[in-house]
């Protein structure tokens, strides 16, 4: 006798479904998400049940729980759950339901588990990344603050360099001097926050003998290297650089129907937005400063025509970095040019 446990987690409240070999509904029931609560219900199956639960935001906590606990746990893709994301009726029971008879006929969509150790850095370099991004917001907001009240004289280089009294000296409204000051503030706070981010991630990487091998590919410098190396993880998980250079988007999706094959857009956001953005932030350093590479991006843009030349011949070098750093984490070397640009 096997059981089959499907979860349908929430943020405060799972949906537990559990089935037989024979697909009969044993248990049906909601529980409030606390480990405890999840086990106690589990416990009474013997043996213990296989458990699949659907890639939630929050499921770090539970895989990491029924795992210590001895359980088997499968964690399903939430994109390629089609019996679940395309059904007309769509509630918590039906869909733990679903996941346990997915799992009983072997059809789950299986989503990596990452290791716990590779998390907590991995997510802080997400949110260093989203700071950043909100350092530019602000940056834009003081520069648009300067052309509206008609002070022509900086660059967006320079804006980055502004103290508060240098900014509020060209204002002589009180309102204005305090909307230029906040905004400094703000900057200042950022900088602050991604610098301790900064202080604390790279000695971790240092531990990591990847680390310095993927610094010696072009266009990555310290940030993207831990980029690179923490959101790719295990890379033993990727059976090919194919298939890695899918995850890191830098290969365009195919649709082909009726003999009528389209190249570009077809499901193209699949995979990881944070290696895409580090692959095209190393491939716009290595075209600037490696003569090869450049080589490469202006051959690609004269094969294309119109602005979409670019574009292509950026997502180019990309795609060559991602299959570069898939062999020199795979092998455990540094990056070879004879090998990326053989004649």
């Amino acid at each position: 006798m096997e059981f089959y446990c499907g979860i349908d987690l929430g943020s405060r409240f799972a949906q537990v479904a559990v089935i037989d070999h024979d697909g009969r509904l044993l248990v049906q029931r909601k529980v409030r998400c606390e480990l405890g609560a999840v086990l106690e219900l589990l416990g009474a199956f013997e043996p213990r049940p296989k458990v699949v639960i659907e890639s939630t935001f929050n499921w770090y906590w539970l895989v990491d729980g029924l795992q210590e606990a001895g359980y088997e746990v499968h964690l399903a893709h939430v994109l390629k759950l089609a019996m679940i994301t395309g059904s007309k009726v769509k509630t918590d029971k039906r869909d733990a339901h679903v996941l346990a008879k997915l799992l009983r006929i072997g059809a789950i969509p299986e989503a990596f588990i990452y290791p716990r150790e590779w998390r907590a850095p991995r997510d802080l370099l997400r949110r260093r990344l989203a700071l950043v991004r909100k350092r530019a917001v602000e940056y834009g907001c003081i520069r648009r603050l300067l052309l509206r009240h008609g002070v022509l004289d900086h660059t967006r280089h320079s804006t980055t360099l502004l103290t508060s009294e240098q900014l509020a000296g060209w204002f002589d409204e009180p309102l204005v001097k305090l909307h230029a000051r906040q905004e400094v503030e703000r900057v200042r706070l950022y900088s602050h926050q991604i610098g301790e981010l900064e202080a604390e991630l790279l000695p971790l990487a240092v531990k990591h003998a990847d680390f310095e091998n993927l610094q010696t590919l072009p266009g990555v410098s310290e940030i993207l290297g831990l980029t690179l190396l923490y959101e790719t993880g295990p890379v033993t998980r990727f059976a090919s650089a194919r298939n890695y250079s899918s995850y890191c988007r830098v290969v365009s999706g195919i649709g082909q129907s009726s003999g009528v094959t389209r190249r570009r857009g077809r499901q193209s956001k699949q995979g990881n937005p944070f290696l895409k953005s580090a692959y095209n932030q190393a491939a716009t350093h290595a075209v600037r400063n490696y003569p090869k590479f450049r080589s490469l991006f202006d051959r690609q843009v004269a094969c294309h025509v119109g602005r979409v030349g670019k574009v292509v011949a950026y997502n180019t070098v990309a795609h060559k970095l991602a299959v570069a750093t898939y062999y020199i984490l795979r092998d455990k070397v540094s990056y070879r040019e004879d090998l990326m640009f053989r004649d």
